[in-house]
This record gives C-alpha cells, sequence and structure tokens, in this order.
C-alpha cells in the first residue's frame, strides 16, 4: 500500500513538472539583456546583488531594484549566464502600495540600461 501511495504520488509530481516550456517575458529588459555578453550588463548594472552557480556549472546574477515610501515595490531581474553570455532573462515585481501601480517597476534598472525615455 505504501508503494502504491508513494509511486502515485511520484507520478503526479513529475507529471506537474514535465513541461519546461515558460511563456516569454513581454518586457524590454528581457529583450534588451538576452544574448548579451556579461561585460555588457557589467557596464551598464554593475556587480549583481546576489551571486549563485548552479550545478550544471550556470551563473545566476540577481539584480534587486527597491523603492520605499508611498510607491513602495520591489523588482529584481535575474539572470542566467553561461559561457559569460546571457542566457536568460526573468523579470519579477512587487507592487506593494496602491500608488506603486501607477509607476513601472525597475525603473532604476531600466533607466541604467537606457530603456526610459
Amino acid at each position: 500500500m505504501k508503494t502504491l501511495i508513494a509511486l502515485t504520488t511520484a507520478g503526479i509530481l513529475l507529471s506537474g513538472c514535465s513541461s519546461s516550456v515558460v511563456d516569454p517575458q513581454d518586457d524590454p529588459i528581457v529583450t534588451d539583456l538576452t544574448g548579451k555578453p556579461v561585460e555588457y550588463v557589467e557596464k551598464k548594472l554593475g556587480l549583481p546583488n546576489k551571486r549563485d552557480e548552479t550545478r550544471s556549472g550556470a551563473m545566476v546574477w540577481v539584480y534587486l531594484d527597491r523603492e520605499k515610501g508611498m510607491s513602495a515595490k520591489e523588482c529584481s531581474v535575474t539572470l542566467s549566464i553561461r559561457n559569460k553570455v546571457i542566457e536568460n532573462v526573468v523579470v519579477k515585481s512587487d507592487e506593494q502600495s496602491l500608488f506603486s501601480i501607477m509607476s513601472s517597476s525597475c525603473s532604476r534598472i531600466r533607466k541604467d540600461l537606457g530603456l526610459t525615455s
């Protein structure tokens, strides 16, 4: 009985994780950074706030952009880097107040990349 439960649980977990396709983000940050060399992002944004390495040898850099006050929001840009080239970019933002919805997230990062008008 325990074996049946374990196999069923494993099957459910694996079937939920079987798709590796991720919808691409429609964000200028993603478009600007994907495929660029590491030197480009270092020149534009400086060194990352967090740095890690995966088991497969890819580097993961995280840039944080936090705004406080009435328009409090937090934004992170995560880069997956292999062979000194940015392979994947994920932009995640969290609006922490009603006023923060009126302005775009990652404003400092967008400005440093030259993506704001």
